[in-house]
């Protein structure tokens, strides 16, 4: 038998491998690629889904897990929608359908950023980019998720500390200017205030006087926390505990407390590491805190102070405050402005709106 009467399953076989030989070869490469491919899925730090024409999850894999907080098992037969938040878990099928229909991408092929839904039901930001898989006998859709929930967290802070920034500039030099005038007022008036009864002044005048002096002092106080405001760059820190520095803060505000009958609830977990901050600067910001939860609470309530060890996603240890108050909120259309310089809810005359300004820059 010549060359071109050989049989067609015998080409293409080495010489001396016989054709089970060259099957179990083509099976352990095979074998090495998918396993090859299976551990790339597996180690991405992106999550990577793949989903079938019916928006049925195919796999699921560890990064996915970890964003989501479902196991793969629990996501792998089901829609992909439970993984999103409305309005996109209504709008899903219907992107799915469009496509298969017209052929026409609007989400396949781009790249966009979306909101997910992980198992406890909190919605976080995410970069999605979708692609086709066409396969020789049916078509997947792969998803590569990226959380970007720190991402954005940086890029606000970065835009709040510029802007902080510039203003802390500006308020410099006006609170420089404008003390120079509100301390000789106050010299001036503490002078005329000693001899006030000697003089023998007319009723009306001495209250006049009174104001004056109590308007210039308000002054003076806006004037310090301006200046306090502008100067955020020094810093004592040292390994302080989180607690004493909480229980610190809390002393000077107990008789307004009692006063105002609001109870305070400590949540502090013990044996907490150390930390390296400047206590004095971390008490100004509870401070704040505490200030601002005792005014949103006039008919009294519960000041509830928390502390925690906690781990992010990136495996990394925070010590966590948190002060929560049964006061009357914050309406949902200030929430964007809660840091901004001189915004304030409070009455004209009640607030210099610099108090959570002064705690973000020192935070």
């Amino acid at each position: 038998m010549n060359a071109r009467d050989e049989p067609q399953s015998n080409r293409h076989v080495p010489a001396g491998v016989s054709r089970d030989g060259h099957r179990d070869q083509i099976l352990t490469s095979l074998e090495e690629t998918a396993s090859h491919y299976k551990a790339i899925l597996e180690t991405t730090v992106d999550a990577i889904i793949t989903i079938d024409c019916q928006g049925i999850v195919q796999t699921f894999n560890a990064a996915a897990e970890k964003i989501f907080g479902y196991r793969a098992e629990e996501v792998i037969g089901n829609k992909v929608n439970m993984l999103m938040p409305e309005p996109y878990r209504s709008e899903h099928d219907g992107y799915i359908g469009r496509y298969l229909k017209t052929g026409v991408p609007k989400i396949i092929g781009t790249g966009r950023q979306v909101n997910g839904l992980r198992k406890d039901g909190t919605e976080f930001p995410m970069d999605l980019a979708v692609s086709e898989v066409p396969l020789k006998d049916k078509r997947l859709f792969a998803g590569i998720i990226r959380d970007v929930t720190e991402r954005i967290l940086l890029e606000e802070q970065l835009v709040q500390s510029t802007k902080l920034a510039a203003v802390g500039r500006l308020i410099s030099g006006i609170a420089h200017e404008v003390n120079n005038p509100v301390s000789i007022i106050k010299l001036h008036i503490a002078s005329v205030m000693q001899n006030i009864e000697s003089q023998k002044l007319p009723e009306d005048l001495i209250e006049t006087l009174k104001v004056i002096q109590r308007q210039n002092n308000k002054i003076g106080q806006i004037i310090s926390g301006l200046q306090a405001f502008s100067r955020q760059g020094s810093f004592s820190p040292d390994w302080i505990s989180v607690n004493q520095t909480v229980h610190t803060a809390l002393r000077l505000v107990e008789n307004t407390l009692q006063n105002q009958d609001i109870v305070y609830q400590a949540e502090l977990e013990e044996s907490l590491p150390k930390v390296f901050l400047d206590p004095i600067r971390i008490e100004q910001v509870l401070l704040n805190l505490f200030n601002n939860a005792i005014e949103a609470m006039p008919g009294g309530g519960v000041l509830t102070v928390s502390t925690t060890l906690e781990t992010d996603q990136t495996d990394e240890d925070w010590v966590v405050v948190r002060i929560r108050d049964t006061g009357t909120g914050i309406e949902e259309e200030h929430l964007t402005q809660l840091f901004d310089p001189f915004f304030t809810t409070k009455e004209v005359g009640e607030g210099t709106g610099l108090g959570l300004s002064v705690s973000y820059g020192l935070i």
